[in-house]
């Protein structure tokens, strides 16, 4: 019995000393409000970062040789926990944020601080071949305006069945109006970089999204869904929207997949380089005005505050003239003039995109209400990289076009079945990207070429939080709306 018995103990004990090295806590201020993006350090090689409600989850079997937890935000006290004590709970940071002594705030003026942010920025922030390791969750809050279908043409319905198909759809999206819908997806992969070369491999990628409530777009789709009654299920479809092709394969049966096989990688890499590349060569971007013209903005040195030994000025700025676009506050170290956190929102009325084709094409965008906040790591080389970026922003949609769904033929010598709809679509839509950069690593230009890019990766889609999808990976921890999402 004991040969049984103490094997099968021996198995348990290791089993929950396992469990227990992945621990879930929070971390909060002295009025226990939640703090976002504070870094949480085991050892110089592994970190995570807090999510937007202050809670993390950590691996402590990837300690190392260290021996505390090292808690720190700029504004905030650094704070160190024993590993043997680290059991998970709430942590709290104090706010440390000290005023300038007068004569320091003569000496040195908030615009001569960002005139040497802008000369020292070359050697302080990292260039040459580099390997980012990412995660990136993007989450949409949709809300439908608007919405009107109608088939105009059809050879692969008959007439009769037309009339009552119109009445259907209109009757779908009518209860759609007004409704809101939220959407999340998360990617994992690896970003190669070499001047303005760039390589993406995607290890995993999932959306989390209930379909049945979606009012995202997708119109066609949603079409779609309503016709599959009456067309062919094992045929494709090519789509195409006055001149532009949107589909060329689509497959009524593909609508309702789990997995969305073959997506292109380059949209998903666009996105993560307009994150991180724009913030790391931030100072060669002539829209981010207030870090070079000094009159169209007020400047204030509000203090300093403590970060890994170094001194960090705070410069809080606002619009003095109609033409500045931003307010917000700059962190600069005071050792080396870097700039080691950003946040800097669009002002009310102010537009970071716009593009109206109402008369030429029926397509109208605009972005507002941009804000972003990001933060930046320092490398053994004393360089800088950004290593997480959060960005929100409204994103306004109209589109009032015609749309072709054409069946693809089997045989050369099979009738033409074709299917007109106009299409008006209008949506307001409230989105969040947030990128952590894990890790970020020089590479030769060796190393570099020998990357090949997946072209394309596959999505896996959801409609329920399951915890399992991401055990192992190091991502930010999931939010309350993921975890409850329905």
């Amino acid at each position: 019995m004991k040969t049984i018995i103490y094997p099968f103990l021996t198995l348990l004990l290791f089993t929950l000393n396992g469990t227990a090295q992945i621990v879930t806590a929070k971390v909060v201020d002295e009025q226990q409000q939640p703090i976002e993006y504070v870094s949480i350090q085991l050892g110089p090689e592994y970190g995570v970062v807090s999510n937007a409600e202050g809670a993390f989850t950590i691996d402590l079997s990837k300690k190392g040789t260290a021996d505390k937890v090292v808690f720190s935000s700029i504004g905030y006290k650094t704070i160190a926990v024993a590993v043997s004590d680290f059991t998970g709970g709430t942590y709290t940071m104090p706010i440390q944020i000290n005023e300038l002594d007068e004569v320091v705030v003569k000496k040195i003026s908030a615009t001569q601080i960002l005139t040497e942010v802008i000369k020292n920025a070359p050697k302080n922030y990292a260039s040459g071949p580099t390997k980012q390791t990412f995660f990136l969750r993007s989450s949409n809050d949709n809300k439908l305006i608007n919405s009107e279908f109608e088939l105009v043409k059809s050879s692969l319905i008959n007439k009769s069945t037309l009339k009552d198909l119109n009445k259907d759809i209109q009757t779908a999206m009518e209860k759609s109006k007004g409704k809101r819908s939220q959407d999340f997806s998360e990617s994992y992969g690896y970003l190669y970089q070499q001047d303005k070369s760039s390589k993406l491999v995607v290890e995993k990628a999932v959306e989390l999204k209930n379909k049945e409530k979606d009012v995202s777009g997708g119109q066609t789709k949603k079409i779609m869904e309503v016709l599959k009654k009456h067309i062919d299920p094992s045929a494709t479809y090519k789509v195409v929207s006055g001149w532009f092709t949107v589909d060329d394969s689509m497959k009524v049966s593909d609508l309702s997949k789990d997995k969305k096989e073959d997506v292109k990688t380059s949209s998903l890499k666009n996105r993560v380089k307009s994150l991180a590349n724009t913030l790391n060569r931030f100072y060669e971007n002539d829209e981010l005005d207030f870090l070079t013209e000094f009159k169209r903005y007020t400047y204030t040195i509000e203090g300093y505050a403590p970060i890994d030994d170094a001194t960090v000025y705070i410069i809080d700025f606002k619009p003095l003239k109609s033409s500045a676009r931003y307010y917000g506050k700059i962190y600069v170290n005071a050792e080396d003039f870097a700039v080691v956190k950003m946040q800097y929102n669009l002002v009310d009325g102010k537009t970071s995109n716009k593009l109206n084709l109402k008369l030429i094409l029926g397509v109208k965008i605009v972005e507002d209400r941009l804000k972003v906040n990001t933060t930046f790591a320092k490398n053994e080389k004393g360089q800088y990289a950004v290593n997480f970026v959060k960005e929100q922003k409204n994103n306004y949609m109209y589109m009032n076009r015609p749309m072709k769904l054409t069946k693809n033929k089997v045989d050369k010598n099979e009738e033409d079945k074709m299917l007109k709809i106009d299409i008006l679509a209008e949506i307001d839509q409230q989105s969040t990207e947030e990128l952590f950069i894990i890790n970020n690593e020089s590479l030769s230009g060796a190393q570099f070429g020998t990357v090949t890019e997946t072209e394309k990766y596959d999505i896996n889609y959801i409609s329920k939080y399951d915890p399992a999808i991401w055990k192992d990976y190091n991502i930010l921890a999931p939010v309350e709306a993921i975890k409850n999402y329905n």
